[in-house]
């Protein structure tokens, strides 16, 4: 008996017991193995019975470009085409008898996973699976299969169908497309920290130098009057103001830096606790007037604000968006800081009616370095806003800034939760 013989023979066994699949019982969606069937079902209406099923026998077993075999309800395989033999590399003699878990890697099979598969597809009517499946020479493809389930008119099911497409060159494709993309996005990614790299050392150099330099001229203009013997007291204590004032200066530089690092890479300690955001709001506009910046904060506060909160952040919240609001506005005009408590947050809103915003600083607003051109002339480094922004995220509230509608000026709005834990850190 020939190879052909032996796999019409095996073909023919559960043809005789009535078949129909489980996926009569119920909606199905159409697929192209579907219309091949029915198509191929018309085209026989015609044919007697017994001719008919040899026809489809035949064609089954030409078939190249699929594996297409009966199994057992136990997993041991009843038929074989030429489809199955291209692909998994068993001859009809080789695998039929044998289980079908010998087409699965090791890993699957002490997981059970072929036999589950087919228990799928008793419950569902039929089951579609892709993943790695194993050839009889030890190496590996990556597989379409779909399993119908077929039950006799008890609802028993005798057998299962299977249909196996090789997608091997298919996969390879989308995963090389997957990986280029991921490259020009790891590329991309590097260009533009390059350039924030370049931008924040072209700010960060002009901004330390500023304040190094008054550091300078102030230690210069000491030791002159030194050697030149007008080294009096009131000499020696406008020295030292300006040192202080550079020295301040450049903590606050060094300080927004390092709040800069640690937010961004989530290194922030996070200590939530009861918080009074009204009477934190009242120190902060305390530290402002004892600066002497006092005099131009209009503060509205119910008597309490209670929030869940990093009492830390939200002070620097509070303290970056009112120096924000005093740098780019000039005296006396008033800046105004409201507390508004609703059901389940606090709104927090600086405004001022200083130079406004620019229409081309709203998208970049809140990123680092971001900055308005019209504030090209004001000292800063544009990390104000981007802390203010990590900050309220972290909270998982939630800030914005526009132009004031009523006249000159920003107003900058903070919506925080009651309680929230840490979005990060």
């Amino acid at each position: 008996m020939t190879d052909r013989t032996k796999r019409t023979a095996r073909f023919k066994e559960p043809a005789t017991r009535g078949a129909r699949s489980l996926e009569s019982n119920g909606p199905r969606t159409p697929s192209s193995r579907h219309a091949l069937t029915s198509t191929m079902s018309a085209a026989l209406a015609g044919v007697p019975l017994l001719r008919g099923e040899e026809a489809f026998r035949l064609l089954v077993e030409a078939v190249e470009d699929y594996a297409i075999f009966l199994l057992a309800p136990d997993g041991r395989v009843l038929t074989w085409n030429l489809g199955a033999q291209r692909i998994k590399g068993y001859s009809a003699d080789e695998i039929i008898g044998k289980h079908f878990s010998a087409f699965y890697t090791a890993e699957e099979r002490q997981d059970g996973r072929p036999m589950r598969l087919l228990q799928l597809a008793v419950e569902n009517g039929r089951f579609e699976d892709e993943g790695w499946r194993v050839r009889r020479d030890g190496t590996r493809f990556w597989a379409d299969v779909v399993v119908t389930a077929l039950v006799d008119d008890d609802g028993v099911p005798y057998a299962f169908a299977k249909v196996t497409r090789d997608l091997t060159e298919r996969k390879a494709a989308e995963d090389q497309e997957r990986t280029l993309l991921a490259e020009q996005r790891a590329r991309a990614a590097a260009e533009e920290a390059l350039l924030a790299r370049d931008r924040f050392l072209s700010i960060a150099s002009h901004e330390l130098k500023t304040p190094i330099a008054s550091l300078q001229l102030a230690v210069d203009s000491l030791e002159h009057a030194r050697s030149a013997g007008r080294l009096d007291e009131a000499r020696i204590t406008s020295g030292l103001r300006r040192i202080a004032a550079s020295t301040t200066r450049l903590g606050a530089l060094v300080t927004e830096l390092l709040s800069v690092n640690r937010l961004s890479s989530g290194e922030s300690p996070f200590h939530p606790a009861e918080t009074d955001l009204a009477e934190l709001a009242r120190e902060v506009v305390a530290r402002f007037d004892d600066a002497g910046q006092g005099d131009r904060l209009q503060l509205a506060t119910p008597a309490q604000a209670a929030i869940v909160a990093d009492a830390s952040q939200l002070d620097q919240l509070l303290t970056n968006l009112i120096d924000n609001a005093l740098k780019y506005s000039t005296p006396p005009s008033p800046v105004n800081v409201r507390i508004e408590g609703s059901t389940n947050g606090l709104h927090l809103t600086v405004s001022d009616t200083g130079i406004g915003l620019d229409a081309a600083a709203d998208e970049r607003l809140f990123e680092a370095f971001g900055r308005g051109d019209n504030a090209a002339f004001t000292p800063g480094m544009g990390l104000g806003l981007f802390i203010c922004r990590q900050i309220v995220e972290r909270h998982g509230g939630r800030v914005e800034g526009h132009r004031r509608t009523d006249g000159p000026g920003t107003v900058f709005t903070a919506w925080l939760p009651r309680s929230r834990e840490p979005a990060n850190g």
